[in-house]
């Protein structure tokens, strides 16, 4: 019987290095001999990628809820299209960001209520969670100097990515049991790349 495929997010704030991680956390499995697609949310389909545009162009002026509903939208059609075939081939998704982005942006930073969102995360999502899920924890100062290539997100402001950092530190409780934290560490993302691989390996019970 052919094993279902993995399902693994890497998120965090601005800055913090996640699609580096994600990337490298794909390449490593593929030449572990477990096939894998490094993937993004919003984007990963041609209508996605679309709605990708939108919301970070720097132009846009959106309201928070409309933001949400433009994110569920990119949702499902990666979930519908991709995502959900990709593991129940067998091959395993590792994302830059997922459902839970909408949470800690969309909810904590510009207060949307946070179970409407966990409601339409579940419809976007067809029920589907992450095996896995790495949060990297940065210091929302930190970050936002960072940022070289701005979007419409990071020109929010300092107040609004405090309440999103702060809202993914409390995603992580809730979620314990598929949760890790990564403390973010200034020009050691490979370090922190070998931590990320230590604890999938671990987690899935991977003998790699």
């Amino acid at each position: 019987m052919q094993h279902r495929g993995y399902y693994i997010i890497l998120e965090g704030g601005e800055g913090c290095g996640k699609s580096f991680q994600a990337k490298s956390l794909a390449e490593f499995l593929n030449q572990k001999g477990v096939p894998a697609f490094n993937m993004r949310e919003p984007g990963s389909t041609p209508e996605s990628e679309k709605i990708r545009a939108i919301l970070l162009g720097t132009g846009n002026n959106i309201h928070p809820l409309t933001e949400l509903f433009l994110f569920e939208a990119a949702r499902t059609e990666f979930f519908s299209k991709e995502l959900i075939r990709r593991i129940e081939s067998g091959i395993s998704v590792v994302s830059d960001r997922s459902g839970y982005s909408s949470e800690a942006y969309q909810g904590y930073g510009g207060g949307v209520d946070l179970d409407f969102i966990r409601q339409l995360n579940t419809q976007a999502t067809f029920g589907v969670n992450p095996d896995l899920a790495f949060f990297i924890d940065i210091p929302a100062e930190k970050g936002l100097s960072k940022e070289v290539k701005s979007d419409r997100f990071a020109a929010k402001g300092l107040e609004y990515h405090k309440r999103v950092n702060a809202g993914y530190r409390d995603i992580a409780k809730r979620l314990k049991d598929i949760a890790q934290v990564i403390p973010y560490r200034e020009n050691q993302a490979e370090e922190m790349q070998e931590e990320i691989r230590r604890i999938t390996q671990q987690k899935l019970r991977l003998s790699l």
